[in-house]
């Protein structure tokens, strides 16, 4: 399955997850296109992302998640692993 094709059934499979959240985090040190790539791409192997988008130019990754599969400090834990740092 396209890297297209999964972005898109996650949009429309986001519309039956009821209990689905948005998160807003401030990271640090988000310096290029690059670094956006590699949180997104390690969010997105997580288990209860649905959606993410990570902006170098605000600093921030956004995050569509279900709380019953995974927790804010699990996605903290791993931009941080990535090199990162999350504002608290």
């Amino acid at each position: 399955m396209s890297r297209e094709s999964v972005e898109l059934f996650k949009r429309v499979t986001t519309n039956f997850i009821t209990n689905a959240m948005k998160k807003e985090l401030q990271v640090n040190g988000m310096k290029c296109s690059n670094c956006e790539l590699l949180v997104t791409e390690a969010l997105e192997d997580l288990e209860g992302i649905i959606e993410v988008e990570a902006s170098q130019l605000t600093g921030i990754v956004a995050v569509d998640y279900d709380p019953k599969m995974v927790s804010v400090t699990t996605i903290t834990a791993v931009i941080e692993a990535q090199g990162f740092k999350v504002k608290s």
